[in-house]
């Protein structure tokens, strides 16, 4: 029997008491307030508005590690370059239309490493001068070099967070796969060296640490040496997804027994768009199993035909419906999410019990 308990998040953030200071300042620390309150709300499940607070977008589909529990593991990223990429002006389109409708947040990336594309400040600018109060994306931190990293401050880039996943380089080698230790830390390090050279506080800095059996044993390390250094602590608990890494097998999925009350906020929190246009109801790994819409676009673009990540089943292709991200929204598809999460009953939907019973619910606090 497993219990699981009111949680609606897969991450506990450890952070300075002033870290939110320097990104609301930096835009209407009004506005800035009203979207925290709305996120909280929605977080809570005690909301839902009339258009996703955020958008995450998949602007290519690509990356440069292969982390043995992330997709990327069996995935290979031969002809995965600008043939699967997201374009600049639909982007445009959709952030145009979405911040007039209540638009709040946007993070840059999805499954795939962001900095890939070194024209991504161009995505980043637009969105801040269009009066997004919120832009951030996660990266392995491989490609920080001096140039990008001034050129991401002076986009207007307001959160960066890093995956590091480790404390020691033997840990790491085993967890990020394709990177290199020091040259990772090195750069992050160069990043609050940079930042500071420039005198400026944005884009705050958060260090990531999915906790798994590999590299727990390192938390408190890793934690100690950051905590003095990035303005947050990221530990996130492990979504299952690849075999040895928390993925449940089908016998394991249906002979579980379930109680507790355990509810998902993103239905109510954001959509993602991915590099070919398909919209997911949730950013978490499984999502990709579920799309619900292709995005309805004026702009004659063709969106790219680069396969999706294997556990897309391929018949659902030809099923999406086109639709706007409002449309989307507010979509029956959308609605039914959120009711059975209200709920507390993910195990109605087959893909958000496998993801539910694949993500691992460590007790952080004992640990810090």
């Amino acid at each position: 029997m497993i219990n699981l308990t009111e949680k609606t998040e897969i991450t506990t953030v450890i952070k300075k008491s002033a870290t939110d200071d320097p990104v609301r300042n930096a835009v209407d620390p009004k506005l800035y307030d009203e979207y925290r309150q709305i996120w909280k709300d929605v977080n809570s499940l005690e909301k839902v508005t009339d258009f996703p607070t955020q958008i995450d977008f998949e602007l290519n589909y690509s990356c440069n590690f292969t982390c043995p529990m992330c997709t990327w593991n069996k995935e290979s990223t031969e002809n995965m370059g600008t043939e699967a990429w997201f374009d600049f002006d639909v982007f445009k389109e959709v952030i145009d239309d979405a911040i007039p409708k209540g638009l709040k947040s946007i993070r840059m990336n999805y499954i795939n490493e962001p900095l890939m594309r070194k024209d991504i400040v161009n995505f980043i600018s637009y969105a801040r001068k269009a009066g997004v109060l919120d832009i951030y994306f996660s990266t392995n931190g491989s490609l920080l070099t001096d140039d990008i990293i001034r050129d991401l401050i002076n986009s207007g880039l307001l959160r960066l967070q890093i995956s590091l996943d480790a404390f020691t380089e033997e840990t790491f080698n085993k967890i990020r796969t394709g990177g290199n230790f020091k040259s990772v830390i090195k750069n992050v390090l160069r990043f609050l060296e940079i930042r500071k050279e420039m005198d400026v506080k944005l884009p705050t800095l958060r260090v990531n640490f999915v906790k798994t059996d590999t590299n727990k044993h390192e938390l408190d390390d890793f934690v100690k040496f950051w905590k003095s250094k990035a303005d947050s602590i990221g530990v996130q608990d492990l979504v299952g997804i690849m075999s040895g890494y928390g993925r449940k097998t089908e016998e394991e999925i249906k002979d579980t027994n379930l109680t507790g009350t355990f509810r998902c906020a993103q239905p109510f929190q954001h959509l993602t768009l991915r590099y070919d246009g398909t919209i997911l109801p949730c950013c978490t790994f499984f999502g990709a199993e579920i799309p619900i819409a292709k995005l309805k676009t004026k702009k004659k673009i063709k969106f790219s035909e680069i396969e999706n990540i294997g556990l897309l089943d391929k018949s659902l292709k030809s099923k999406l419906i086109i639709r706007n991200i409002e449309e989307t929204w507010k979509s029956k598809e959308m609605e039914y999410f959120r009711e059975i999460h209200r709920k507390g009953e993910f195990w109605k939907h087959p893909v958000c019990k496998k993801c539910v019973l694949s993500t691992s619910h460590f007790d952080v606090q004992d640990n810090l």
